[in-house]
C-alpha cells in the first residue's frame, strides 16, 4: 500500500472541495466519469432507517484509472492531464476536465471516499482501491490489489455523516440540476446516460420548447450561439457560458423578466476559452468582448421570452374556445372591440393557473373577468351580486366609488398597495429571521431584489444607476442636466481606485429645481456596519464633492450606508446634537451622509401604507410574503426560504390568498400592467 499526499496546504484542500455543496460534488464525480469515456453513470443513494442519506455511491463503465498513474493523479491539485486533451481518449467526446480538482470534491458526500478503478496500464487490466477521510484530505491510501477480469470503470463511495446531506441531495432537486447541467452533452452524445437515485436524466423529457440562435460575430473567431430550453419543472434559471464544444464553463444569472418560464440557456463561443477563470466576473468587465456576447445572449433572450409569452396566450385562448368557456363569439370588427379583447387575453392568460379547473367555474370566472375589464361600471355590482353576498352597505359604496372610477383601477391600486406590504414582511424575514440571515448575501439577494422595489428608500425618487462605477454615476447626472459627456469621464476616488456604488437614485418630479441623488452603499445582514463600512461611504462622497466635472453643476447628495446593526462607536456619530438623528456628517456644503438600520426604513414604510392597509383590511402573512418574493424574484431568493418540493411551476409558490374570483381579478390586473 502506497500513501500519497497532496503537496498542498489542508485550508486549500477544504476551500477547493467545497463542503457545503454536495450537489456540485456529484456532478463533478459525474463529469470525471463521463470525461472516462463511460457510458453508463449511475449514482446511487443508500439510505437508514430514518430516510436519511447513508452512503453515496457513483460508478461508470469508463476506462478507469490505469494503476501506475494514480500516485500522479492524487499527488497535487490542479494540472491535470485533460488539461491539454480536447477530446476523450477512446470515444473522442468533448472533455470537460480542466482544474484536476475533481478528487477532492468528493469531500462533500461523507467522512470517508473510497475509488474502486479498473484501468488498462503496461501491466494490463488492473484493480486499484485509493481510500480517504475528510479529518486529513490531503492523505490518500493507494492499494494495487493486482491483475483482474472483470470490466474497467470506476465507482467512487461516499459515507459518514454529513449535516444536511439528506435535505441538499433532495432527488427532485437534484434531478432538476443534473438535467440542465447535462442537457447539451446529453443530446451531442446520445450514446451515454446519466441515471440519480433510481431515475434516469432525460432532458427531452421534460423539455416543453427549445430554440437556436447564432448571434452577431463580435470578432475574427465564429459567431456565438445561443440554446434556450424551457423547462416544465421548476429549475433555476441560468446562462451557461460553453467552450465552442458546448462544456459549460460558468454559469451566470440571465437578469431578464420572464415570468412563468422555467429556462436555461446556453452560450457557446471559442472567444470563452481565453481566459475561462475569468468568466464569473465578465459583469464587471464591461469592455471585453466576452461581455458584449453576454449582453447579445440578453437581448435575444428578451426578445425570445416575449414571442413566447405571446405565443402561450394564442394556445391558451384557443383552448377555452375549444371547451366553449371563452366569453367571446366571432371575430371582433371595431378598433375597440380588438383593443378590448386583446386586453381581455392579455389578463386572463396571465391569470390562467389561477382560475377554476371545473368547466362551470371556469366559465363563470372568465365571464366575469370579462365584464369588469371591459370597465362598465354600471354593470358590475350586477355581476359581483351573482357571484358574491355582498351587504347592502357595501353595494351603496361600491356603486358610488364606480361612478368615479372604474374597478380595474381600484384592484390595479389594491394589488400595488398589497404587493407592497407583502414585500416588506417578505424584506424582514430576509434580514431578521434567524437562519434566513445568515445566507442572505449583498449582491446576490438584497441588491438584486432592492434594484426593483426603490420605492423602499422615497416615493420621489427614481432609479438611475445600479451595481456600477463612479463614472457611471457622473455620466447619469451629466444626462439629467442635458449635459455633454466629457471625454474623460472616468470618476477615482482619492486613492487612484475605482469605486462601485450599489445604487444610486434621483429625484425626477418637474418641481425639483437642481438635482437630487440619493446614493445607497448595502451590507448583508450578517454584517455590524463601523467605522470601516462608514470610511468606504466617506470615500465615495469626497471623490464626488472634489472632482470638479460634479462641482461645476448644483446638485445636492444624500450618502446611505444601510444595514442591520452598528456598533457603538459608529451610533456615536450618527447621534449628534447638531444633526437629524442618523445624519453623520456632512462632505463640503452639498452632500450629506446618513447611517441607517433596515428596522427604520422598514418602519417609515409602513407608516406611509398605514391609510391603505387600514382601508383594504389587509395583514400581509409570511406565506403570502414568500409567495411574492418567490414569485418575483426567485433567482435571488436564498434556497432556505425556497420550496423543498420541485413540482410543476404552478405548485412551486403557496396557494394564492383566496379561492374567489376577485383575488384572480387582483392577479390579473396585475400582470396585465407588467
Amino acid at each position: 500500500m502506497e500513501s500519497i499526499t497532496l503537496r498542498v496546504e489542508q485550508d486549500h484542500v477544504e476551500g477547493v472541495a467545497k463542503l457545503n455543496d454536495p450537489v456540485g460534488a456529484v456532478i463533478e464525480l459525474i463529469w470525471n466519469a463521463l470525461d472516462a469515456d463511460a457510458t453508463n453513470v449511475t449514482v446511487g443513494i443508500e439510505r437508514n432507517e430514518i430516510d436519511g442519506v447513508s452512503k453515496v455511491i457513483v460508478s461508470d463503465d469508463g476506462h478507469g484509472m490505469p494503476s501506475e498513474a494514480c500516485p500522479s493523479y492524487f499527488d497535487k491539485l490542479g494540472g491535470s492531464w485533460k488539461k491539454t486533451k480536447l477530446v476523450s481518449l477512446d470515444k473522442g467526446r468533448a472533455m470537460h476536465g480542466r482544474n484536476g480538482q475533481g478528487r477532492v470534491r468528493a469531500f462533500a458526500l461523507g467522512q470517508h471516499v473510497r475509488w474502486i478503478t479498473i484501468g488498462e496500464g503496461i501491466d494490463g487490466v488492473i484493480k486499484t482501491v485509493i481510500e480517504a477521510d475528510r479529518s486529513s484530505m490531503r492523505r490518500f491510501q493507494i492499494d494495487t490489489i493486482g491483475a483482474t477480469s472483470e470490466d474497467t470503470g470506476t465507482v467512487v463511495e461516499a459515507w459518514g455523516e454529513v449535516p444536511h446531506l439528506s435535505r441538499l441531495l433532495n432527488t427532485p432537486r437534484v434531478i432538476a440540476a443534473l438535467t440542465t447541467e447535462f442537457a447539451l452533452y446529453l443530446e451531442t452524445y446520445p450514446d451515454s446516460s446519466v441515471t440519480y437515485d433510481g431515475i434516469r436524466v432525460d432532458p427531452g423529457e421534460v423539455q416543453v420548447h427549445s430554440a437556436v440562435y447564432s448571434l452577431n460575430q463580435v470578432d475574427d473567431r465564429p459567431a456565438p450561439e445561443l440554446r434556450v430550453i424551457e423547462w416544465r419543472k421548476g429549475v433555476t434559471r441560468e446562462l451557461a457560458l460553453c467552450d465552442s464544444r458546448r462544456m459549460p464553463l460558468v454559469k451566470l444569472r440571465p437578469e431578464i423578466q420572464a415570468p412563468g418560464f422555467n429556462f436555461t440557456a446556453y452560450l457557446s463561443w471559442k472567444g470563452f476559452e481565453d481566459r475561462p477563470q475569468d468568466l464569473a466576473l465578465v459583469d464587471w468587465d464591461e469592455d471585453s468582448p466576452a461581455s458584449e456576447v453576454v449582453e447579445q445572449a440578453r437581448e435575444r433572450l428578451r426578445v425570445h421570452f416575449r414571442g413566447r409569452v405571446d405565443a402561450r396566450r394564442r394556445e391558451q385562448v384557443l383552448e377555452w374556445q375549444r371547451e366553449e368557456v371563452y366569453p367571446y363569439e366571432g371575430e371582433p370588427v371595431e378598433p375597440s372591440e380588438v383593443t378590448e379583447r386583446e386586453a381581455f387575453d392579455t389578463v386572463a392568460t396571465t391569470i390562467a393557473k389561477h382560475i377554476p379547473k371545473t368547466r362551470k367555474a371556469r366559465k363563470a370566472t372568465l365571464g366575469l373577468l370579462k365584464e369588469t375589464l371591459a370597465a362598465k361600471p354600471g354593470h358590475t355590482p350586477e355581476i359581483l351580486e351573482r357571484f358574491f353576498s355582498l351587504s347592502l352597505q357595501e353595494k351603496e359604496e361600491l356603486g358610488f366609488l364606480l361612478k368615479r372610477t372604474s374597478l380595474t383601477s381600484l384592484i390595479r391600486t389594491s394589488t400595488e398597495v398589497t404587493d407592497r406590504l407583502d414585500f416588506l414582511r417578505a424584506l424582514e424575514i430576509l434580514l431578521f429571521d434567524t437562519e434566513a440571515k445568515k445566507v442572505t448575501r449583498e449582491r446576490d439577494q438584497l441588491h438584486k431584489i432592492l434594484e426593483n422595489e426603490a420605492w423602499i428608500f422615497g416615493e420621489e425618487y427614481s432609479l438611475m444607476v445600479s451595481e456600477r462605477g463612479l463614472s457611471e454615476v457622473l455620466r447619469k447626472h451629466l444626462s439629467l442636466l442635458r449635459l455633454p459627456v466629457p471625454d474623460d469621464a472616468n470618476v477615482r476616488l482619492l486613492d487612484g481606485s475605482t469605486g462601485r456604488v450599489d445604487l444610486m437614485l434621483s429625484k425626477t418630479t418637474v418641481w425639483v429645481q437642481k438635482p437630487h441623488h440619493l446614493v445607497v452603499e448595502l451590507k448583508r445582514p450578517s454584517v455590524k456596519l463601523g467605522m470601516a463600512e462608514f470610511s468606504q461611504l466617506v470615500k465615495y462622497a469626497t471623490a464626488v464633492v472634489k472632482d470638479e466635472r460634479f462641482r461645476a453643476t448644483e446638485a445636492n447628495w444624500d450618502f446611505w450606508l444601510i444595514g442591520n446593526s452598528l456598533d457603538e462607536a459608529l451610533r456615536s456619530i450618527t447621534r449628534q446634537p447638531h444633526l437629524p438623528p442618523g445624519q453623520a456628517a456632512t462632505v463640503g456644503s452639498t452632500a450629506r451622509l446618513w447611517v441607517r438600520e433596515w428596522s427604520e426604513v422598514i418602519q417609515e414604510c409602513k407608516q406611509r401604507l398605514h391609510f391603505y392597509r387600514d382601508r383594504l383590511d389587509y395583514q400581509s402573512t409570511d406565506e403570502h410574503a414568500l409567495e411574492y418574493l418567490v414569485r418575483k424574484y426567485a433567482d435571488a431568493t436564498p434556497t432556505v426560504l425556497q420550496p423543498d418540493d420541485d413540482e410543476e411551476t404552478a405548485a412551486i409558490v403557496p396557494a394564492p390568498r383566496s379561492d374567489d374570483a376577485v383575488s384572480g381579478m387582483n392577479s390579473a390586473v396585475e400582470g396585465y400592467d407588467n
